[in-house]
């Protein structure tokens, strides 16, 4: 068996099964010795655990916080409702319910199913929102839109009394309102397929990609990632699991009222997430088993039965929300990433059955035999920042077999040039274009697609992600988006760039020759035609200069790719530029070889003072 299907698919199965296991077996176990409560109490905390494994699948892999998913359960669970309870009941509750509802007649499968699916519709709409906002890790505006449903739909259902009976009464199966599901089998089932699906996805393309836009966002979209594709797709699917837990909880409880669903149960599921650790599937039912006997504790605690003075100036009769409130806090302030992190139990079996590296390295060889030379060209392009010209019709060409300098003093204009180039900042006048591809207006993640991917002057690597994840990612952004060209094998360029002994280490976690080295062979596993690197030696010494050139030269002859550089390092530059481009307040004052512009007296009178070889 291939060994990348081992460690994607075969392992997280297994690590999944086994956390499913512990769970399930635990809370058996906790019901056979414990009193009655605790079968109810064991009922909830598995529903809890489908709802926080589906909240886990949207925040875990887009770093997007989300106020919202529990409105859409409050969307799925009068959904529910209204299509499971009996006729004759919804005639006594809701005789006029609109659109025909009042007659309607499912099973609870099918109920189920049928409120799974609204409530997904509704989240793809919602999701278009977010999308259009620029959701992102650490966005405000996602994190509003989410907040907002949430109250919106507690209205809603408040007032909405032909449907949903109101807020005070709210929605039940039977005149006592008693509890209709009977047995655990249908909760141990979708808890087991959303533990599947959420470890599953995580270790898709989609799900990969989303994480690696949930680390650095500008990053991602400068290596070909469009996260609004992967960020909606992990939305509906968590709605979905969401939504079944939320009929679940509903069927379980036998009614359903706007405080089931509100702002409270937000609170616990989302402390339950962040105290187990939002980036891992087993972390979210971590916090669950942790935050649901805690909870049980401070209950009982704040109940007759106990007599503790101090419980009084803690607020004996609120001390479960000051239990979850604390919680909350002092994780994310303490240990934000929770207690497991993103760590999964497949993590240590993947370090055990990983491969030793071969004691000799594989044949350094270009992806293919020979790939058409390629040119990049940049006319009169024109940057405005306010009322200042940081480029003034600055022009630029280069072909695919040769590596071109930009030099010039701070403020001239270089890593502005770069940044028109890849779609970063807006250009007002001027055109860039690749062979016969015009690339202008084109959004970033689509240039990289095109061909012409870059590093960055500060490193924005995916710190969470190990070495050979970072690679990978980059490779996996462009697969499928470019036409005659041939991606490089992720092996080759992990040992390419030496950093074989250190490919299960977070990228985080490097010293910072190591980083740089990343993310240059990350730049290269997206197969561009073109490599723009922004000072990749800054902060060398000579020694780790000389080595770069030779890396770059090397990896870019792995690719066939050209190369633009900038960089303040003139003796790096004259050895690895064939020609050089000098900028001075955004124009270009001179073109050359590397001699040929050292010799040129308006280049030493604008920037240099003197011959390049003199300079250090």
């Amino acid at each position: 068996m291939p060994r990348r299907m081992v460690d994607r698919l075969v392992l997280p199965l297994a690590g999944s099964l086994t956390t499913y296991l512990l769970l399930v077996g635990g809370g058996i176990i906790y019901t056979a010795v414990g009193n009655s409560a605790s079968e109810s109490l064991v009922t909830q905390m598995l529903i809890n655990a489908i709802v926080v494994v589906g909240i886990q699948i949207y925040i875990g892999n887009t770093g997007v916080l989300s106020f919202g998913h529990i409105g859409f359960g409050a969307i799925a669970g009068y959904a529910f409702a209204v299509c499971a309870i009996a006729p004759e009941r919804k005639a006594v509750q809701i005789p006029d319910a609109p659109f025909g509802l009042a007659e309607v007649a499912l099973t609870p499968f099918q109920s189920s199913l049928t409120a799974a699916l609204i409530a997904v519709v509704i989240a793809f709409v919602i999701g278009l929102g977010l999308a259009r906002s620029g959701a992102r890790s650490g966005a405000v505006a996602a994190t509003v839109i989410t907040l907002a449903l949430l109250f919106v739909v507690h209205e809603v259902a408040r007032n909405w009394i032909d449907l949903t009976r109101g807020g005070k009464t709210g929605l039940s199966f039977s005149p006592l309102g008693g509890v209709t599901l009977q047995g655990r089998g249908w909760i141990y089932l979708a808890l087991l397929l959303a533990l599947l699906v959420a470890r599953l996805f995580k270790e898709t393309r989609y799900g990969r990609l989303a994480q690696a836009a949930r680390e650095d966002d500008l990053a991602a979209r400068s290596m070909g990632i469009h996260p609004a594709l992967q960020q909606m797709i992990a939305l509906l699917l968590s709605v979905f699991v969401v939504s079944i837990g939320a009929t679940l909880r509903v069927f379980e409880l036998g009614s359903i009222n706007p405080r089931l669903f509100f702002f409270k149960y937000t609170l616990l599921t989302l402390t339950m997430l962040i105290v187990g650790g939002r980036n891992s599937v087993t972390g979210s039912l971590v916090g669950v088993v942790i935050i649901s006997t805690g909870s049980e504790l401070t209950r009982y605690l704040a109940g007759p039965s106990v007599d503790l003075p101090f419980l009084d100036w803690v607020l004996r009769s609120g001390l479960t929300d000051v239990f979850l409130g604390a919680s909350m806090l002092g994780f994310m302030i303490f240990r934000p990433n929770g207690i497991l992190g993103d760590w999964e139990p497949d993590h240590w079996l993947t370090r055990r059955a990983a491969r030793k590296p071969a004691d000799q390295p594989p044949a350094l060889r270009p992806v293919e035999e020979s790939r058409p030379e390629g040119f990049l060209h940049v006319t009169g392009v024109v940057v405005d920042f306010g009322g200042f010209r940081a480029l003034d019709g600055a022009s630029l060409t280069a072909s695919s077999d040769e590596v071109v300098g930009l030099i010039g003093p701070n403020g001239a204009g270089k890593t502005t040039l770069l940044n028109a180039i890849t779609s970063l900042v807006t250009s007002s006048a001027g055109s860039i274009r690749l062979d016969e591809h015009v690339l202008d207006g084109l959004p970033s993640h689509l240039i990289a697609r095109a061909g012409i991917v870059r590093t960055f002057q500060n490193l924005r690597l995916f710190p969470a992600l190990s070495v050979e994840e970072n690679i990978e990612v980059a490779r996996l952004a462009t697969a499928g988006h470019i036409a005659g060209r041939s991606l490089p094998d992720v092996e080759l360029l992990v040992r390419a760039s030496g950093l074989a002994e250190l490919r299960h280490r977070r990228a985080g976690e490097l010293d910072y020759g190591n980083a740089r080295r990343l993310e240059l062979a990350r730049a290269a596993a997206a197969g561009p035609r073109f490599l723009l690197l922004d000072e990749p030696t800054s902060g060398m010494g000579d020694l780790e200069s000389e080595q770069m050139i030779h890396r770059i030269r090397e990896i870019a002859g792995l690719v066939q790719a050209g190369v633009i550089v900038v960089d303040h390092d003139l003796n790096f530059i004259t050895g690895i530029c064939d020609r050089v481009y000098v900028l001075d307040q955004g124009k270009v004052i001179a073109v050359g070889t590397p001699d040929e512009v050292s010799q040129d007296p308006v280049v030493q009178a604008a920037y240099l003072g003197g011959p390049i070889g003199s300079t250090t």
